[in-house]
């Protein structure tokens, strides 16, 4: 294969700059990954090393993606192509017994943080209600990716909450390092840590990075960033690629100050925009581009599209969540019967908890599908079990494992016992390893106690006699040595199948993963599942309806896009209101969510939403009003359009056909919509008669002078004293007219 075939100008452009950072700003769809892999396979056929490559995605999937299309033309033996994390993870297993750690270190996700986390808060006899662990572990990781120490927090943070997070911090630190444990924020802080206090360590990565791709750069942490800067310095050969219209993780510490500043940090920046989409048609693409316009933290660019005009975008204006489920199973349908596969077509929402009735719904209609973001594989119980065995064999010093298992099975071992054990452990400066190994040394543990924790001692003891490779053997071992099949087959009669069918899975997860590496170790598998994210667990082979949340939707594609709950509160969601920087969020996650659609989109919004058991009035989303009229179809499934609609059949015909579900039964006593007259007496938003010149409020943009209403009455333009002209659909700008003047 030609490396330059089928590449357009501006790819062509991306692939065959060698030397220099480059920039490549990469619009939704525009063939991002084929310049990436391309750009790969032109440096080495210029003469570049395989080794000398290291390229960075987001995701295991993608990584293993790149893989897949690289081994196609190119031998990649000795070429990094992983996740930060995974690269990270992968330096720190050679150099870290530079620092007070081994190579055998654990990895704690965030189930294993969240435990310690909540354990240390009690130990400091902190009220968790009031102190939510979960708040205090998410300041802690804001903490080191930002590459503050314990110390360094405690010194720079002020304030009651913050002192009681250096706390936490400090002793949390503390319990890692007895551990010979990271969390997955101490992969990124670690490596810096390392390569700032050893520049002999850089060097030596740097020689051997010379060439460094960075896919999504805008959604680089500060850590990564740093990282980024550090490997790069020496030959600047840096490439990065992304789109800050498409940075949605803020609120996880992704900065999209580092893509918009890549210039000023390599001031001999070669930048190339991406504008050509392949991925949707162009009304789509239009209602995108719309909306994105609206913010003012982007690089500027101007997508545009070969593919045809396709369907208008449509909106669809609900009566409850009930009805929004209603209509999207039923245009789901539609589209299975016009011959669509169910894995054509994806549902997405901005909460996990908008879920729930879109799966009840399909559950009714008998519509399979599948949900993104539920419990994932590796961090279910019987999983985490088995996989505590597997860490207490690779690090001893493992104690959060050895406490999570040393009574599963049960062995009689109650809590009182685990706590004497961690009591001896903390007094003689030892791990519980050590303390298990020395039970008949602490008097408070007596009779069948001391017996059952020697027991479990010999146990471990045994499991460390069976070579750890392979992988799929030792599992396999550890699992009829325990008894773990007894144990879920015993203690969990209802659902015990389902858990067995997990263990298998985790068997079958080993012996693949012996498969790909012949070299590998106890230790590198897990690795690997520590390192496993929801998305990348995902199966698109299957065919099912895809529901998943907007952030999780990043990086897909699916000919049909369904967008749950476009109103105020949801998306932008309530607690973004108070940040202009928080709404441009919102209204880029917005934007990722549209340009995943390749044929068809369906925007929805509801009248009325039930929270904390309430049923509440919405208010459209303001990302609606930025839509131009042209490109959308707008459909009104409420109660009063529908009572309406009625209303006027039968004074036109004399006929008025029975009430069935379809009509919501609003004459039948339904308690929900009985009150009819509290729909009759509403007026629309044409009520708000409008001419140039009006002065007007609206509730997100302030005051402002209407300059042009839109010949069918649809549109508005409106100059704002804040923000500026925009664009506006009256029926969803809620525009209140006023008395006064305007600037």
């Amino acid at each position: 294969m030609n490396i330059l075939d089928n590449v357009t100008e501006a790819q062509k452009e991306a692939i065959t700059h060698i030397d220099g950072p480059l920039l490549v700003i990469a619009g939704a769809g525009s063939g991002k990954t084929r310049v990436i892999t391309r750009r790969v396979g032109y440096l080495v056929e210029k003469g570049t090393s395989p080794s000398n490559i290291l390229s960075i995605t987001f995701t295991n999937k993608a990584a293993n993606e790149m893989k897949e299309r690289l081994g196609e033309f190119l031998d990649l033996r000795g070429m990094w192509i992983s996740t930060f994390h995974a690269m990270c993870s992968r330096i720190l297993r050679s150099e870290i017994e530079h620092l007070e750690f081994t190579r055998n270190f654990s990895i704690y996700d965030s189930g294993d943080q969240s435990k310690c986390i909540k354990d240390i808060m009690k130990e400091l006899n902190l009220d968790t209600d009031h102190w939510r662990p979960g708040a205090v572990a998410a300041s802690i990781s804001n903490a080191k990716n930002e590459l503050l120490s314990a110390d360094e927090f405690a010194e720079y943070k002020s304030g009651y909450y913050n002192d009681v997070v250096s706390k936490v911090y400090t002793r949390y630190q503390k319990y890692l390092e007895s551990n010979n444990a990271l969390d997955f924020d101490d992969l990124l802080f670690t490596v810096v840590h390392l390569f700032k206090k050893f520049p002999e360590v850089l060097e030596k990565y740097q020689e051997k990075f010379r060439y460094i791709l960075i896919d999504e750069y805008q959604d680089t942490n500060h850590a990564q960033y740093a990282i980024t800067q550090l490997l790069a310095q020496r030959y600047e050969n840096i490439c990065a690629t992304g789109d800050p219209d498409q940075s949605i993780y803020g609120w996880r510490g992704a900065n999209i100050r580092n893509i918009l500043n890549f210039e000023k940090d390599y001031p001999d920046t070669k930048t190339v925009c991406l504008e050509q989409n392949y991925r949707s048609t162009k009304n789509i693409l239009r209602v995108a581009s719309e909306i994105i316009n609206n913010n003012l933290s982007r690089k500027p660019k101007s997508l545009w599209t070969e593919n045809s005009e396709g369907n208008k975008v449509r909106i669809i204006h609900c009566e409850d969540e009930n009805v929004e489920s209603k209509e999207i199973a039923a245009n789901i349908s539609e589209f299975i019967q016009g011959g669509n596969r169910h894995s054509d077509i994806a549902v997405f929402y901005r909460t996990n908890a908008q879920s729930r009735v879109l799966e009840t719904r399909m559950l009714r209609e008998g519509i399979p599908y599948s949900i993104v973001g539920s419990v994932a594989f590796f961090k279910r119980k019987e999983i985490k079990d088995v996989l505590s065995y597997l860490k207490l064999c690779a690090n001893p010093n493992d104690d959060l494992s050895f406490e999570r298992i040393i009574n599963v099975p049960a062995r009689g071992i109650g809590a009182t016992t685990i706590r004497r054990l961690r009591e001896w452990a903390v007094l003689n400066s030892a791990n519980m390893s050590k303390a298990i190994s020395r039970v008949q040394e602490i008097k408070e543990i007596k009779g069948k106690s001391s017996k059952a924790v020697k027991g479990f001692g010999d146990i471990i003891s045994e499991l460390h006699e069976i070579p750890t490779y392979p992988v799929m053997g030792f599992v396999k071992k550890v699992i009829e040595k325990v008894g773990y099949v007894d144990y879920l087959v015993v203690s969990y009669e209802g659902d015990s199948e389902e858990r067995l069918e997990n263990i298998e899975e985790l068997v079958t997860a080993a012996s693949e993963y012996d498969i790909s590496n012949p070299d590998g170790s106890l230790q590198g598998f897990l690795e690997e599942v520590s390192l496993i994210a929801d998305i990348d667990k995902w199966d698109d082979t299957t065919d099912t309806v895809t529901l998943m949340t907007l952030h999780a939707a990043k990086g897909l594609e699916f000919p049909v896009v369904f967008i749950a709950g476009l109103e105020e509160g949801l998306l932008p969601h309530s607690q973004s209101k108070n940040s202009d920087d928080d709404v441009e969020e919102e209204r880029r996650l917005c934007y990722v969510g549209i340009t995943r659609a390749q044929k068809d989109l369906f925007l929805i919004y509801t009248r009325y939403r039930s929270k904390y058991g309430q049923r509440s009035a919405c208010v459209p989303s303001r990302f609606l009003s930025e839509i131009p009229v042209d490109f959308v179809e707008k459909i009104d499934k409420t109660i009063y359009r529908s009572y309406a609609d009625k209303l006027h059949t039968e004074t036109t015909t004399g006929y008025r056909e029975s009430a069935g579900e379809d009509d919501y039964q609003y004459d039948a006593g339904n308690s929900d919509y009985d009150e009819l007259p509290e729909f009759r007496h509403e007026e629309s938003q044409d009520s708000c008669k409008l001419v140039s010149g009006d002065i007007v409020q609206h509730e997100i943009f302030g005051r402002g002078r209407v300059i042009k209403i839109a010949p069918s009455s649809d549109t508005v333009h409106v100059d704002f004293n804040r923000v500026g002209m925009k664009k506006l659909a009256l029926e969803y700008a809620n525009l209140e007219k006023v008395e006064g003047s305007c600037r």
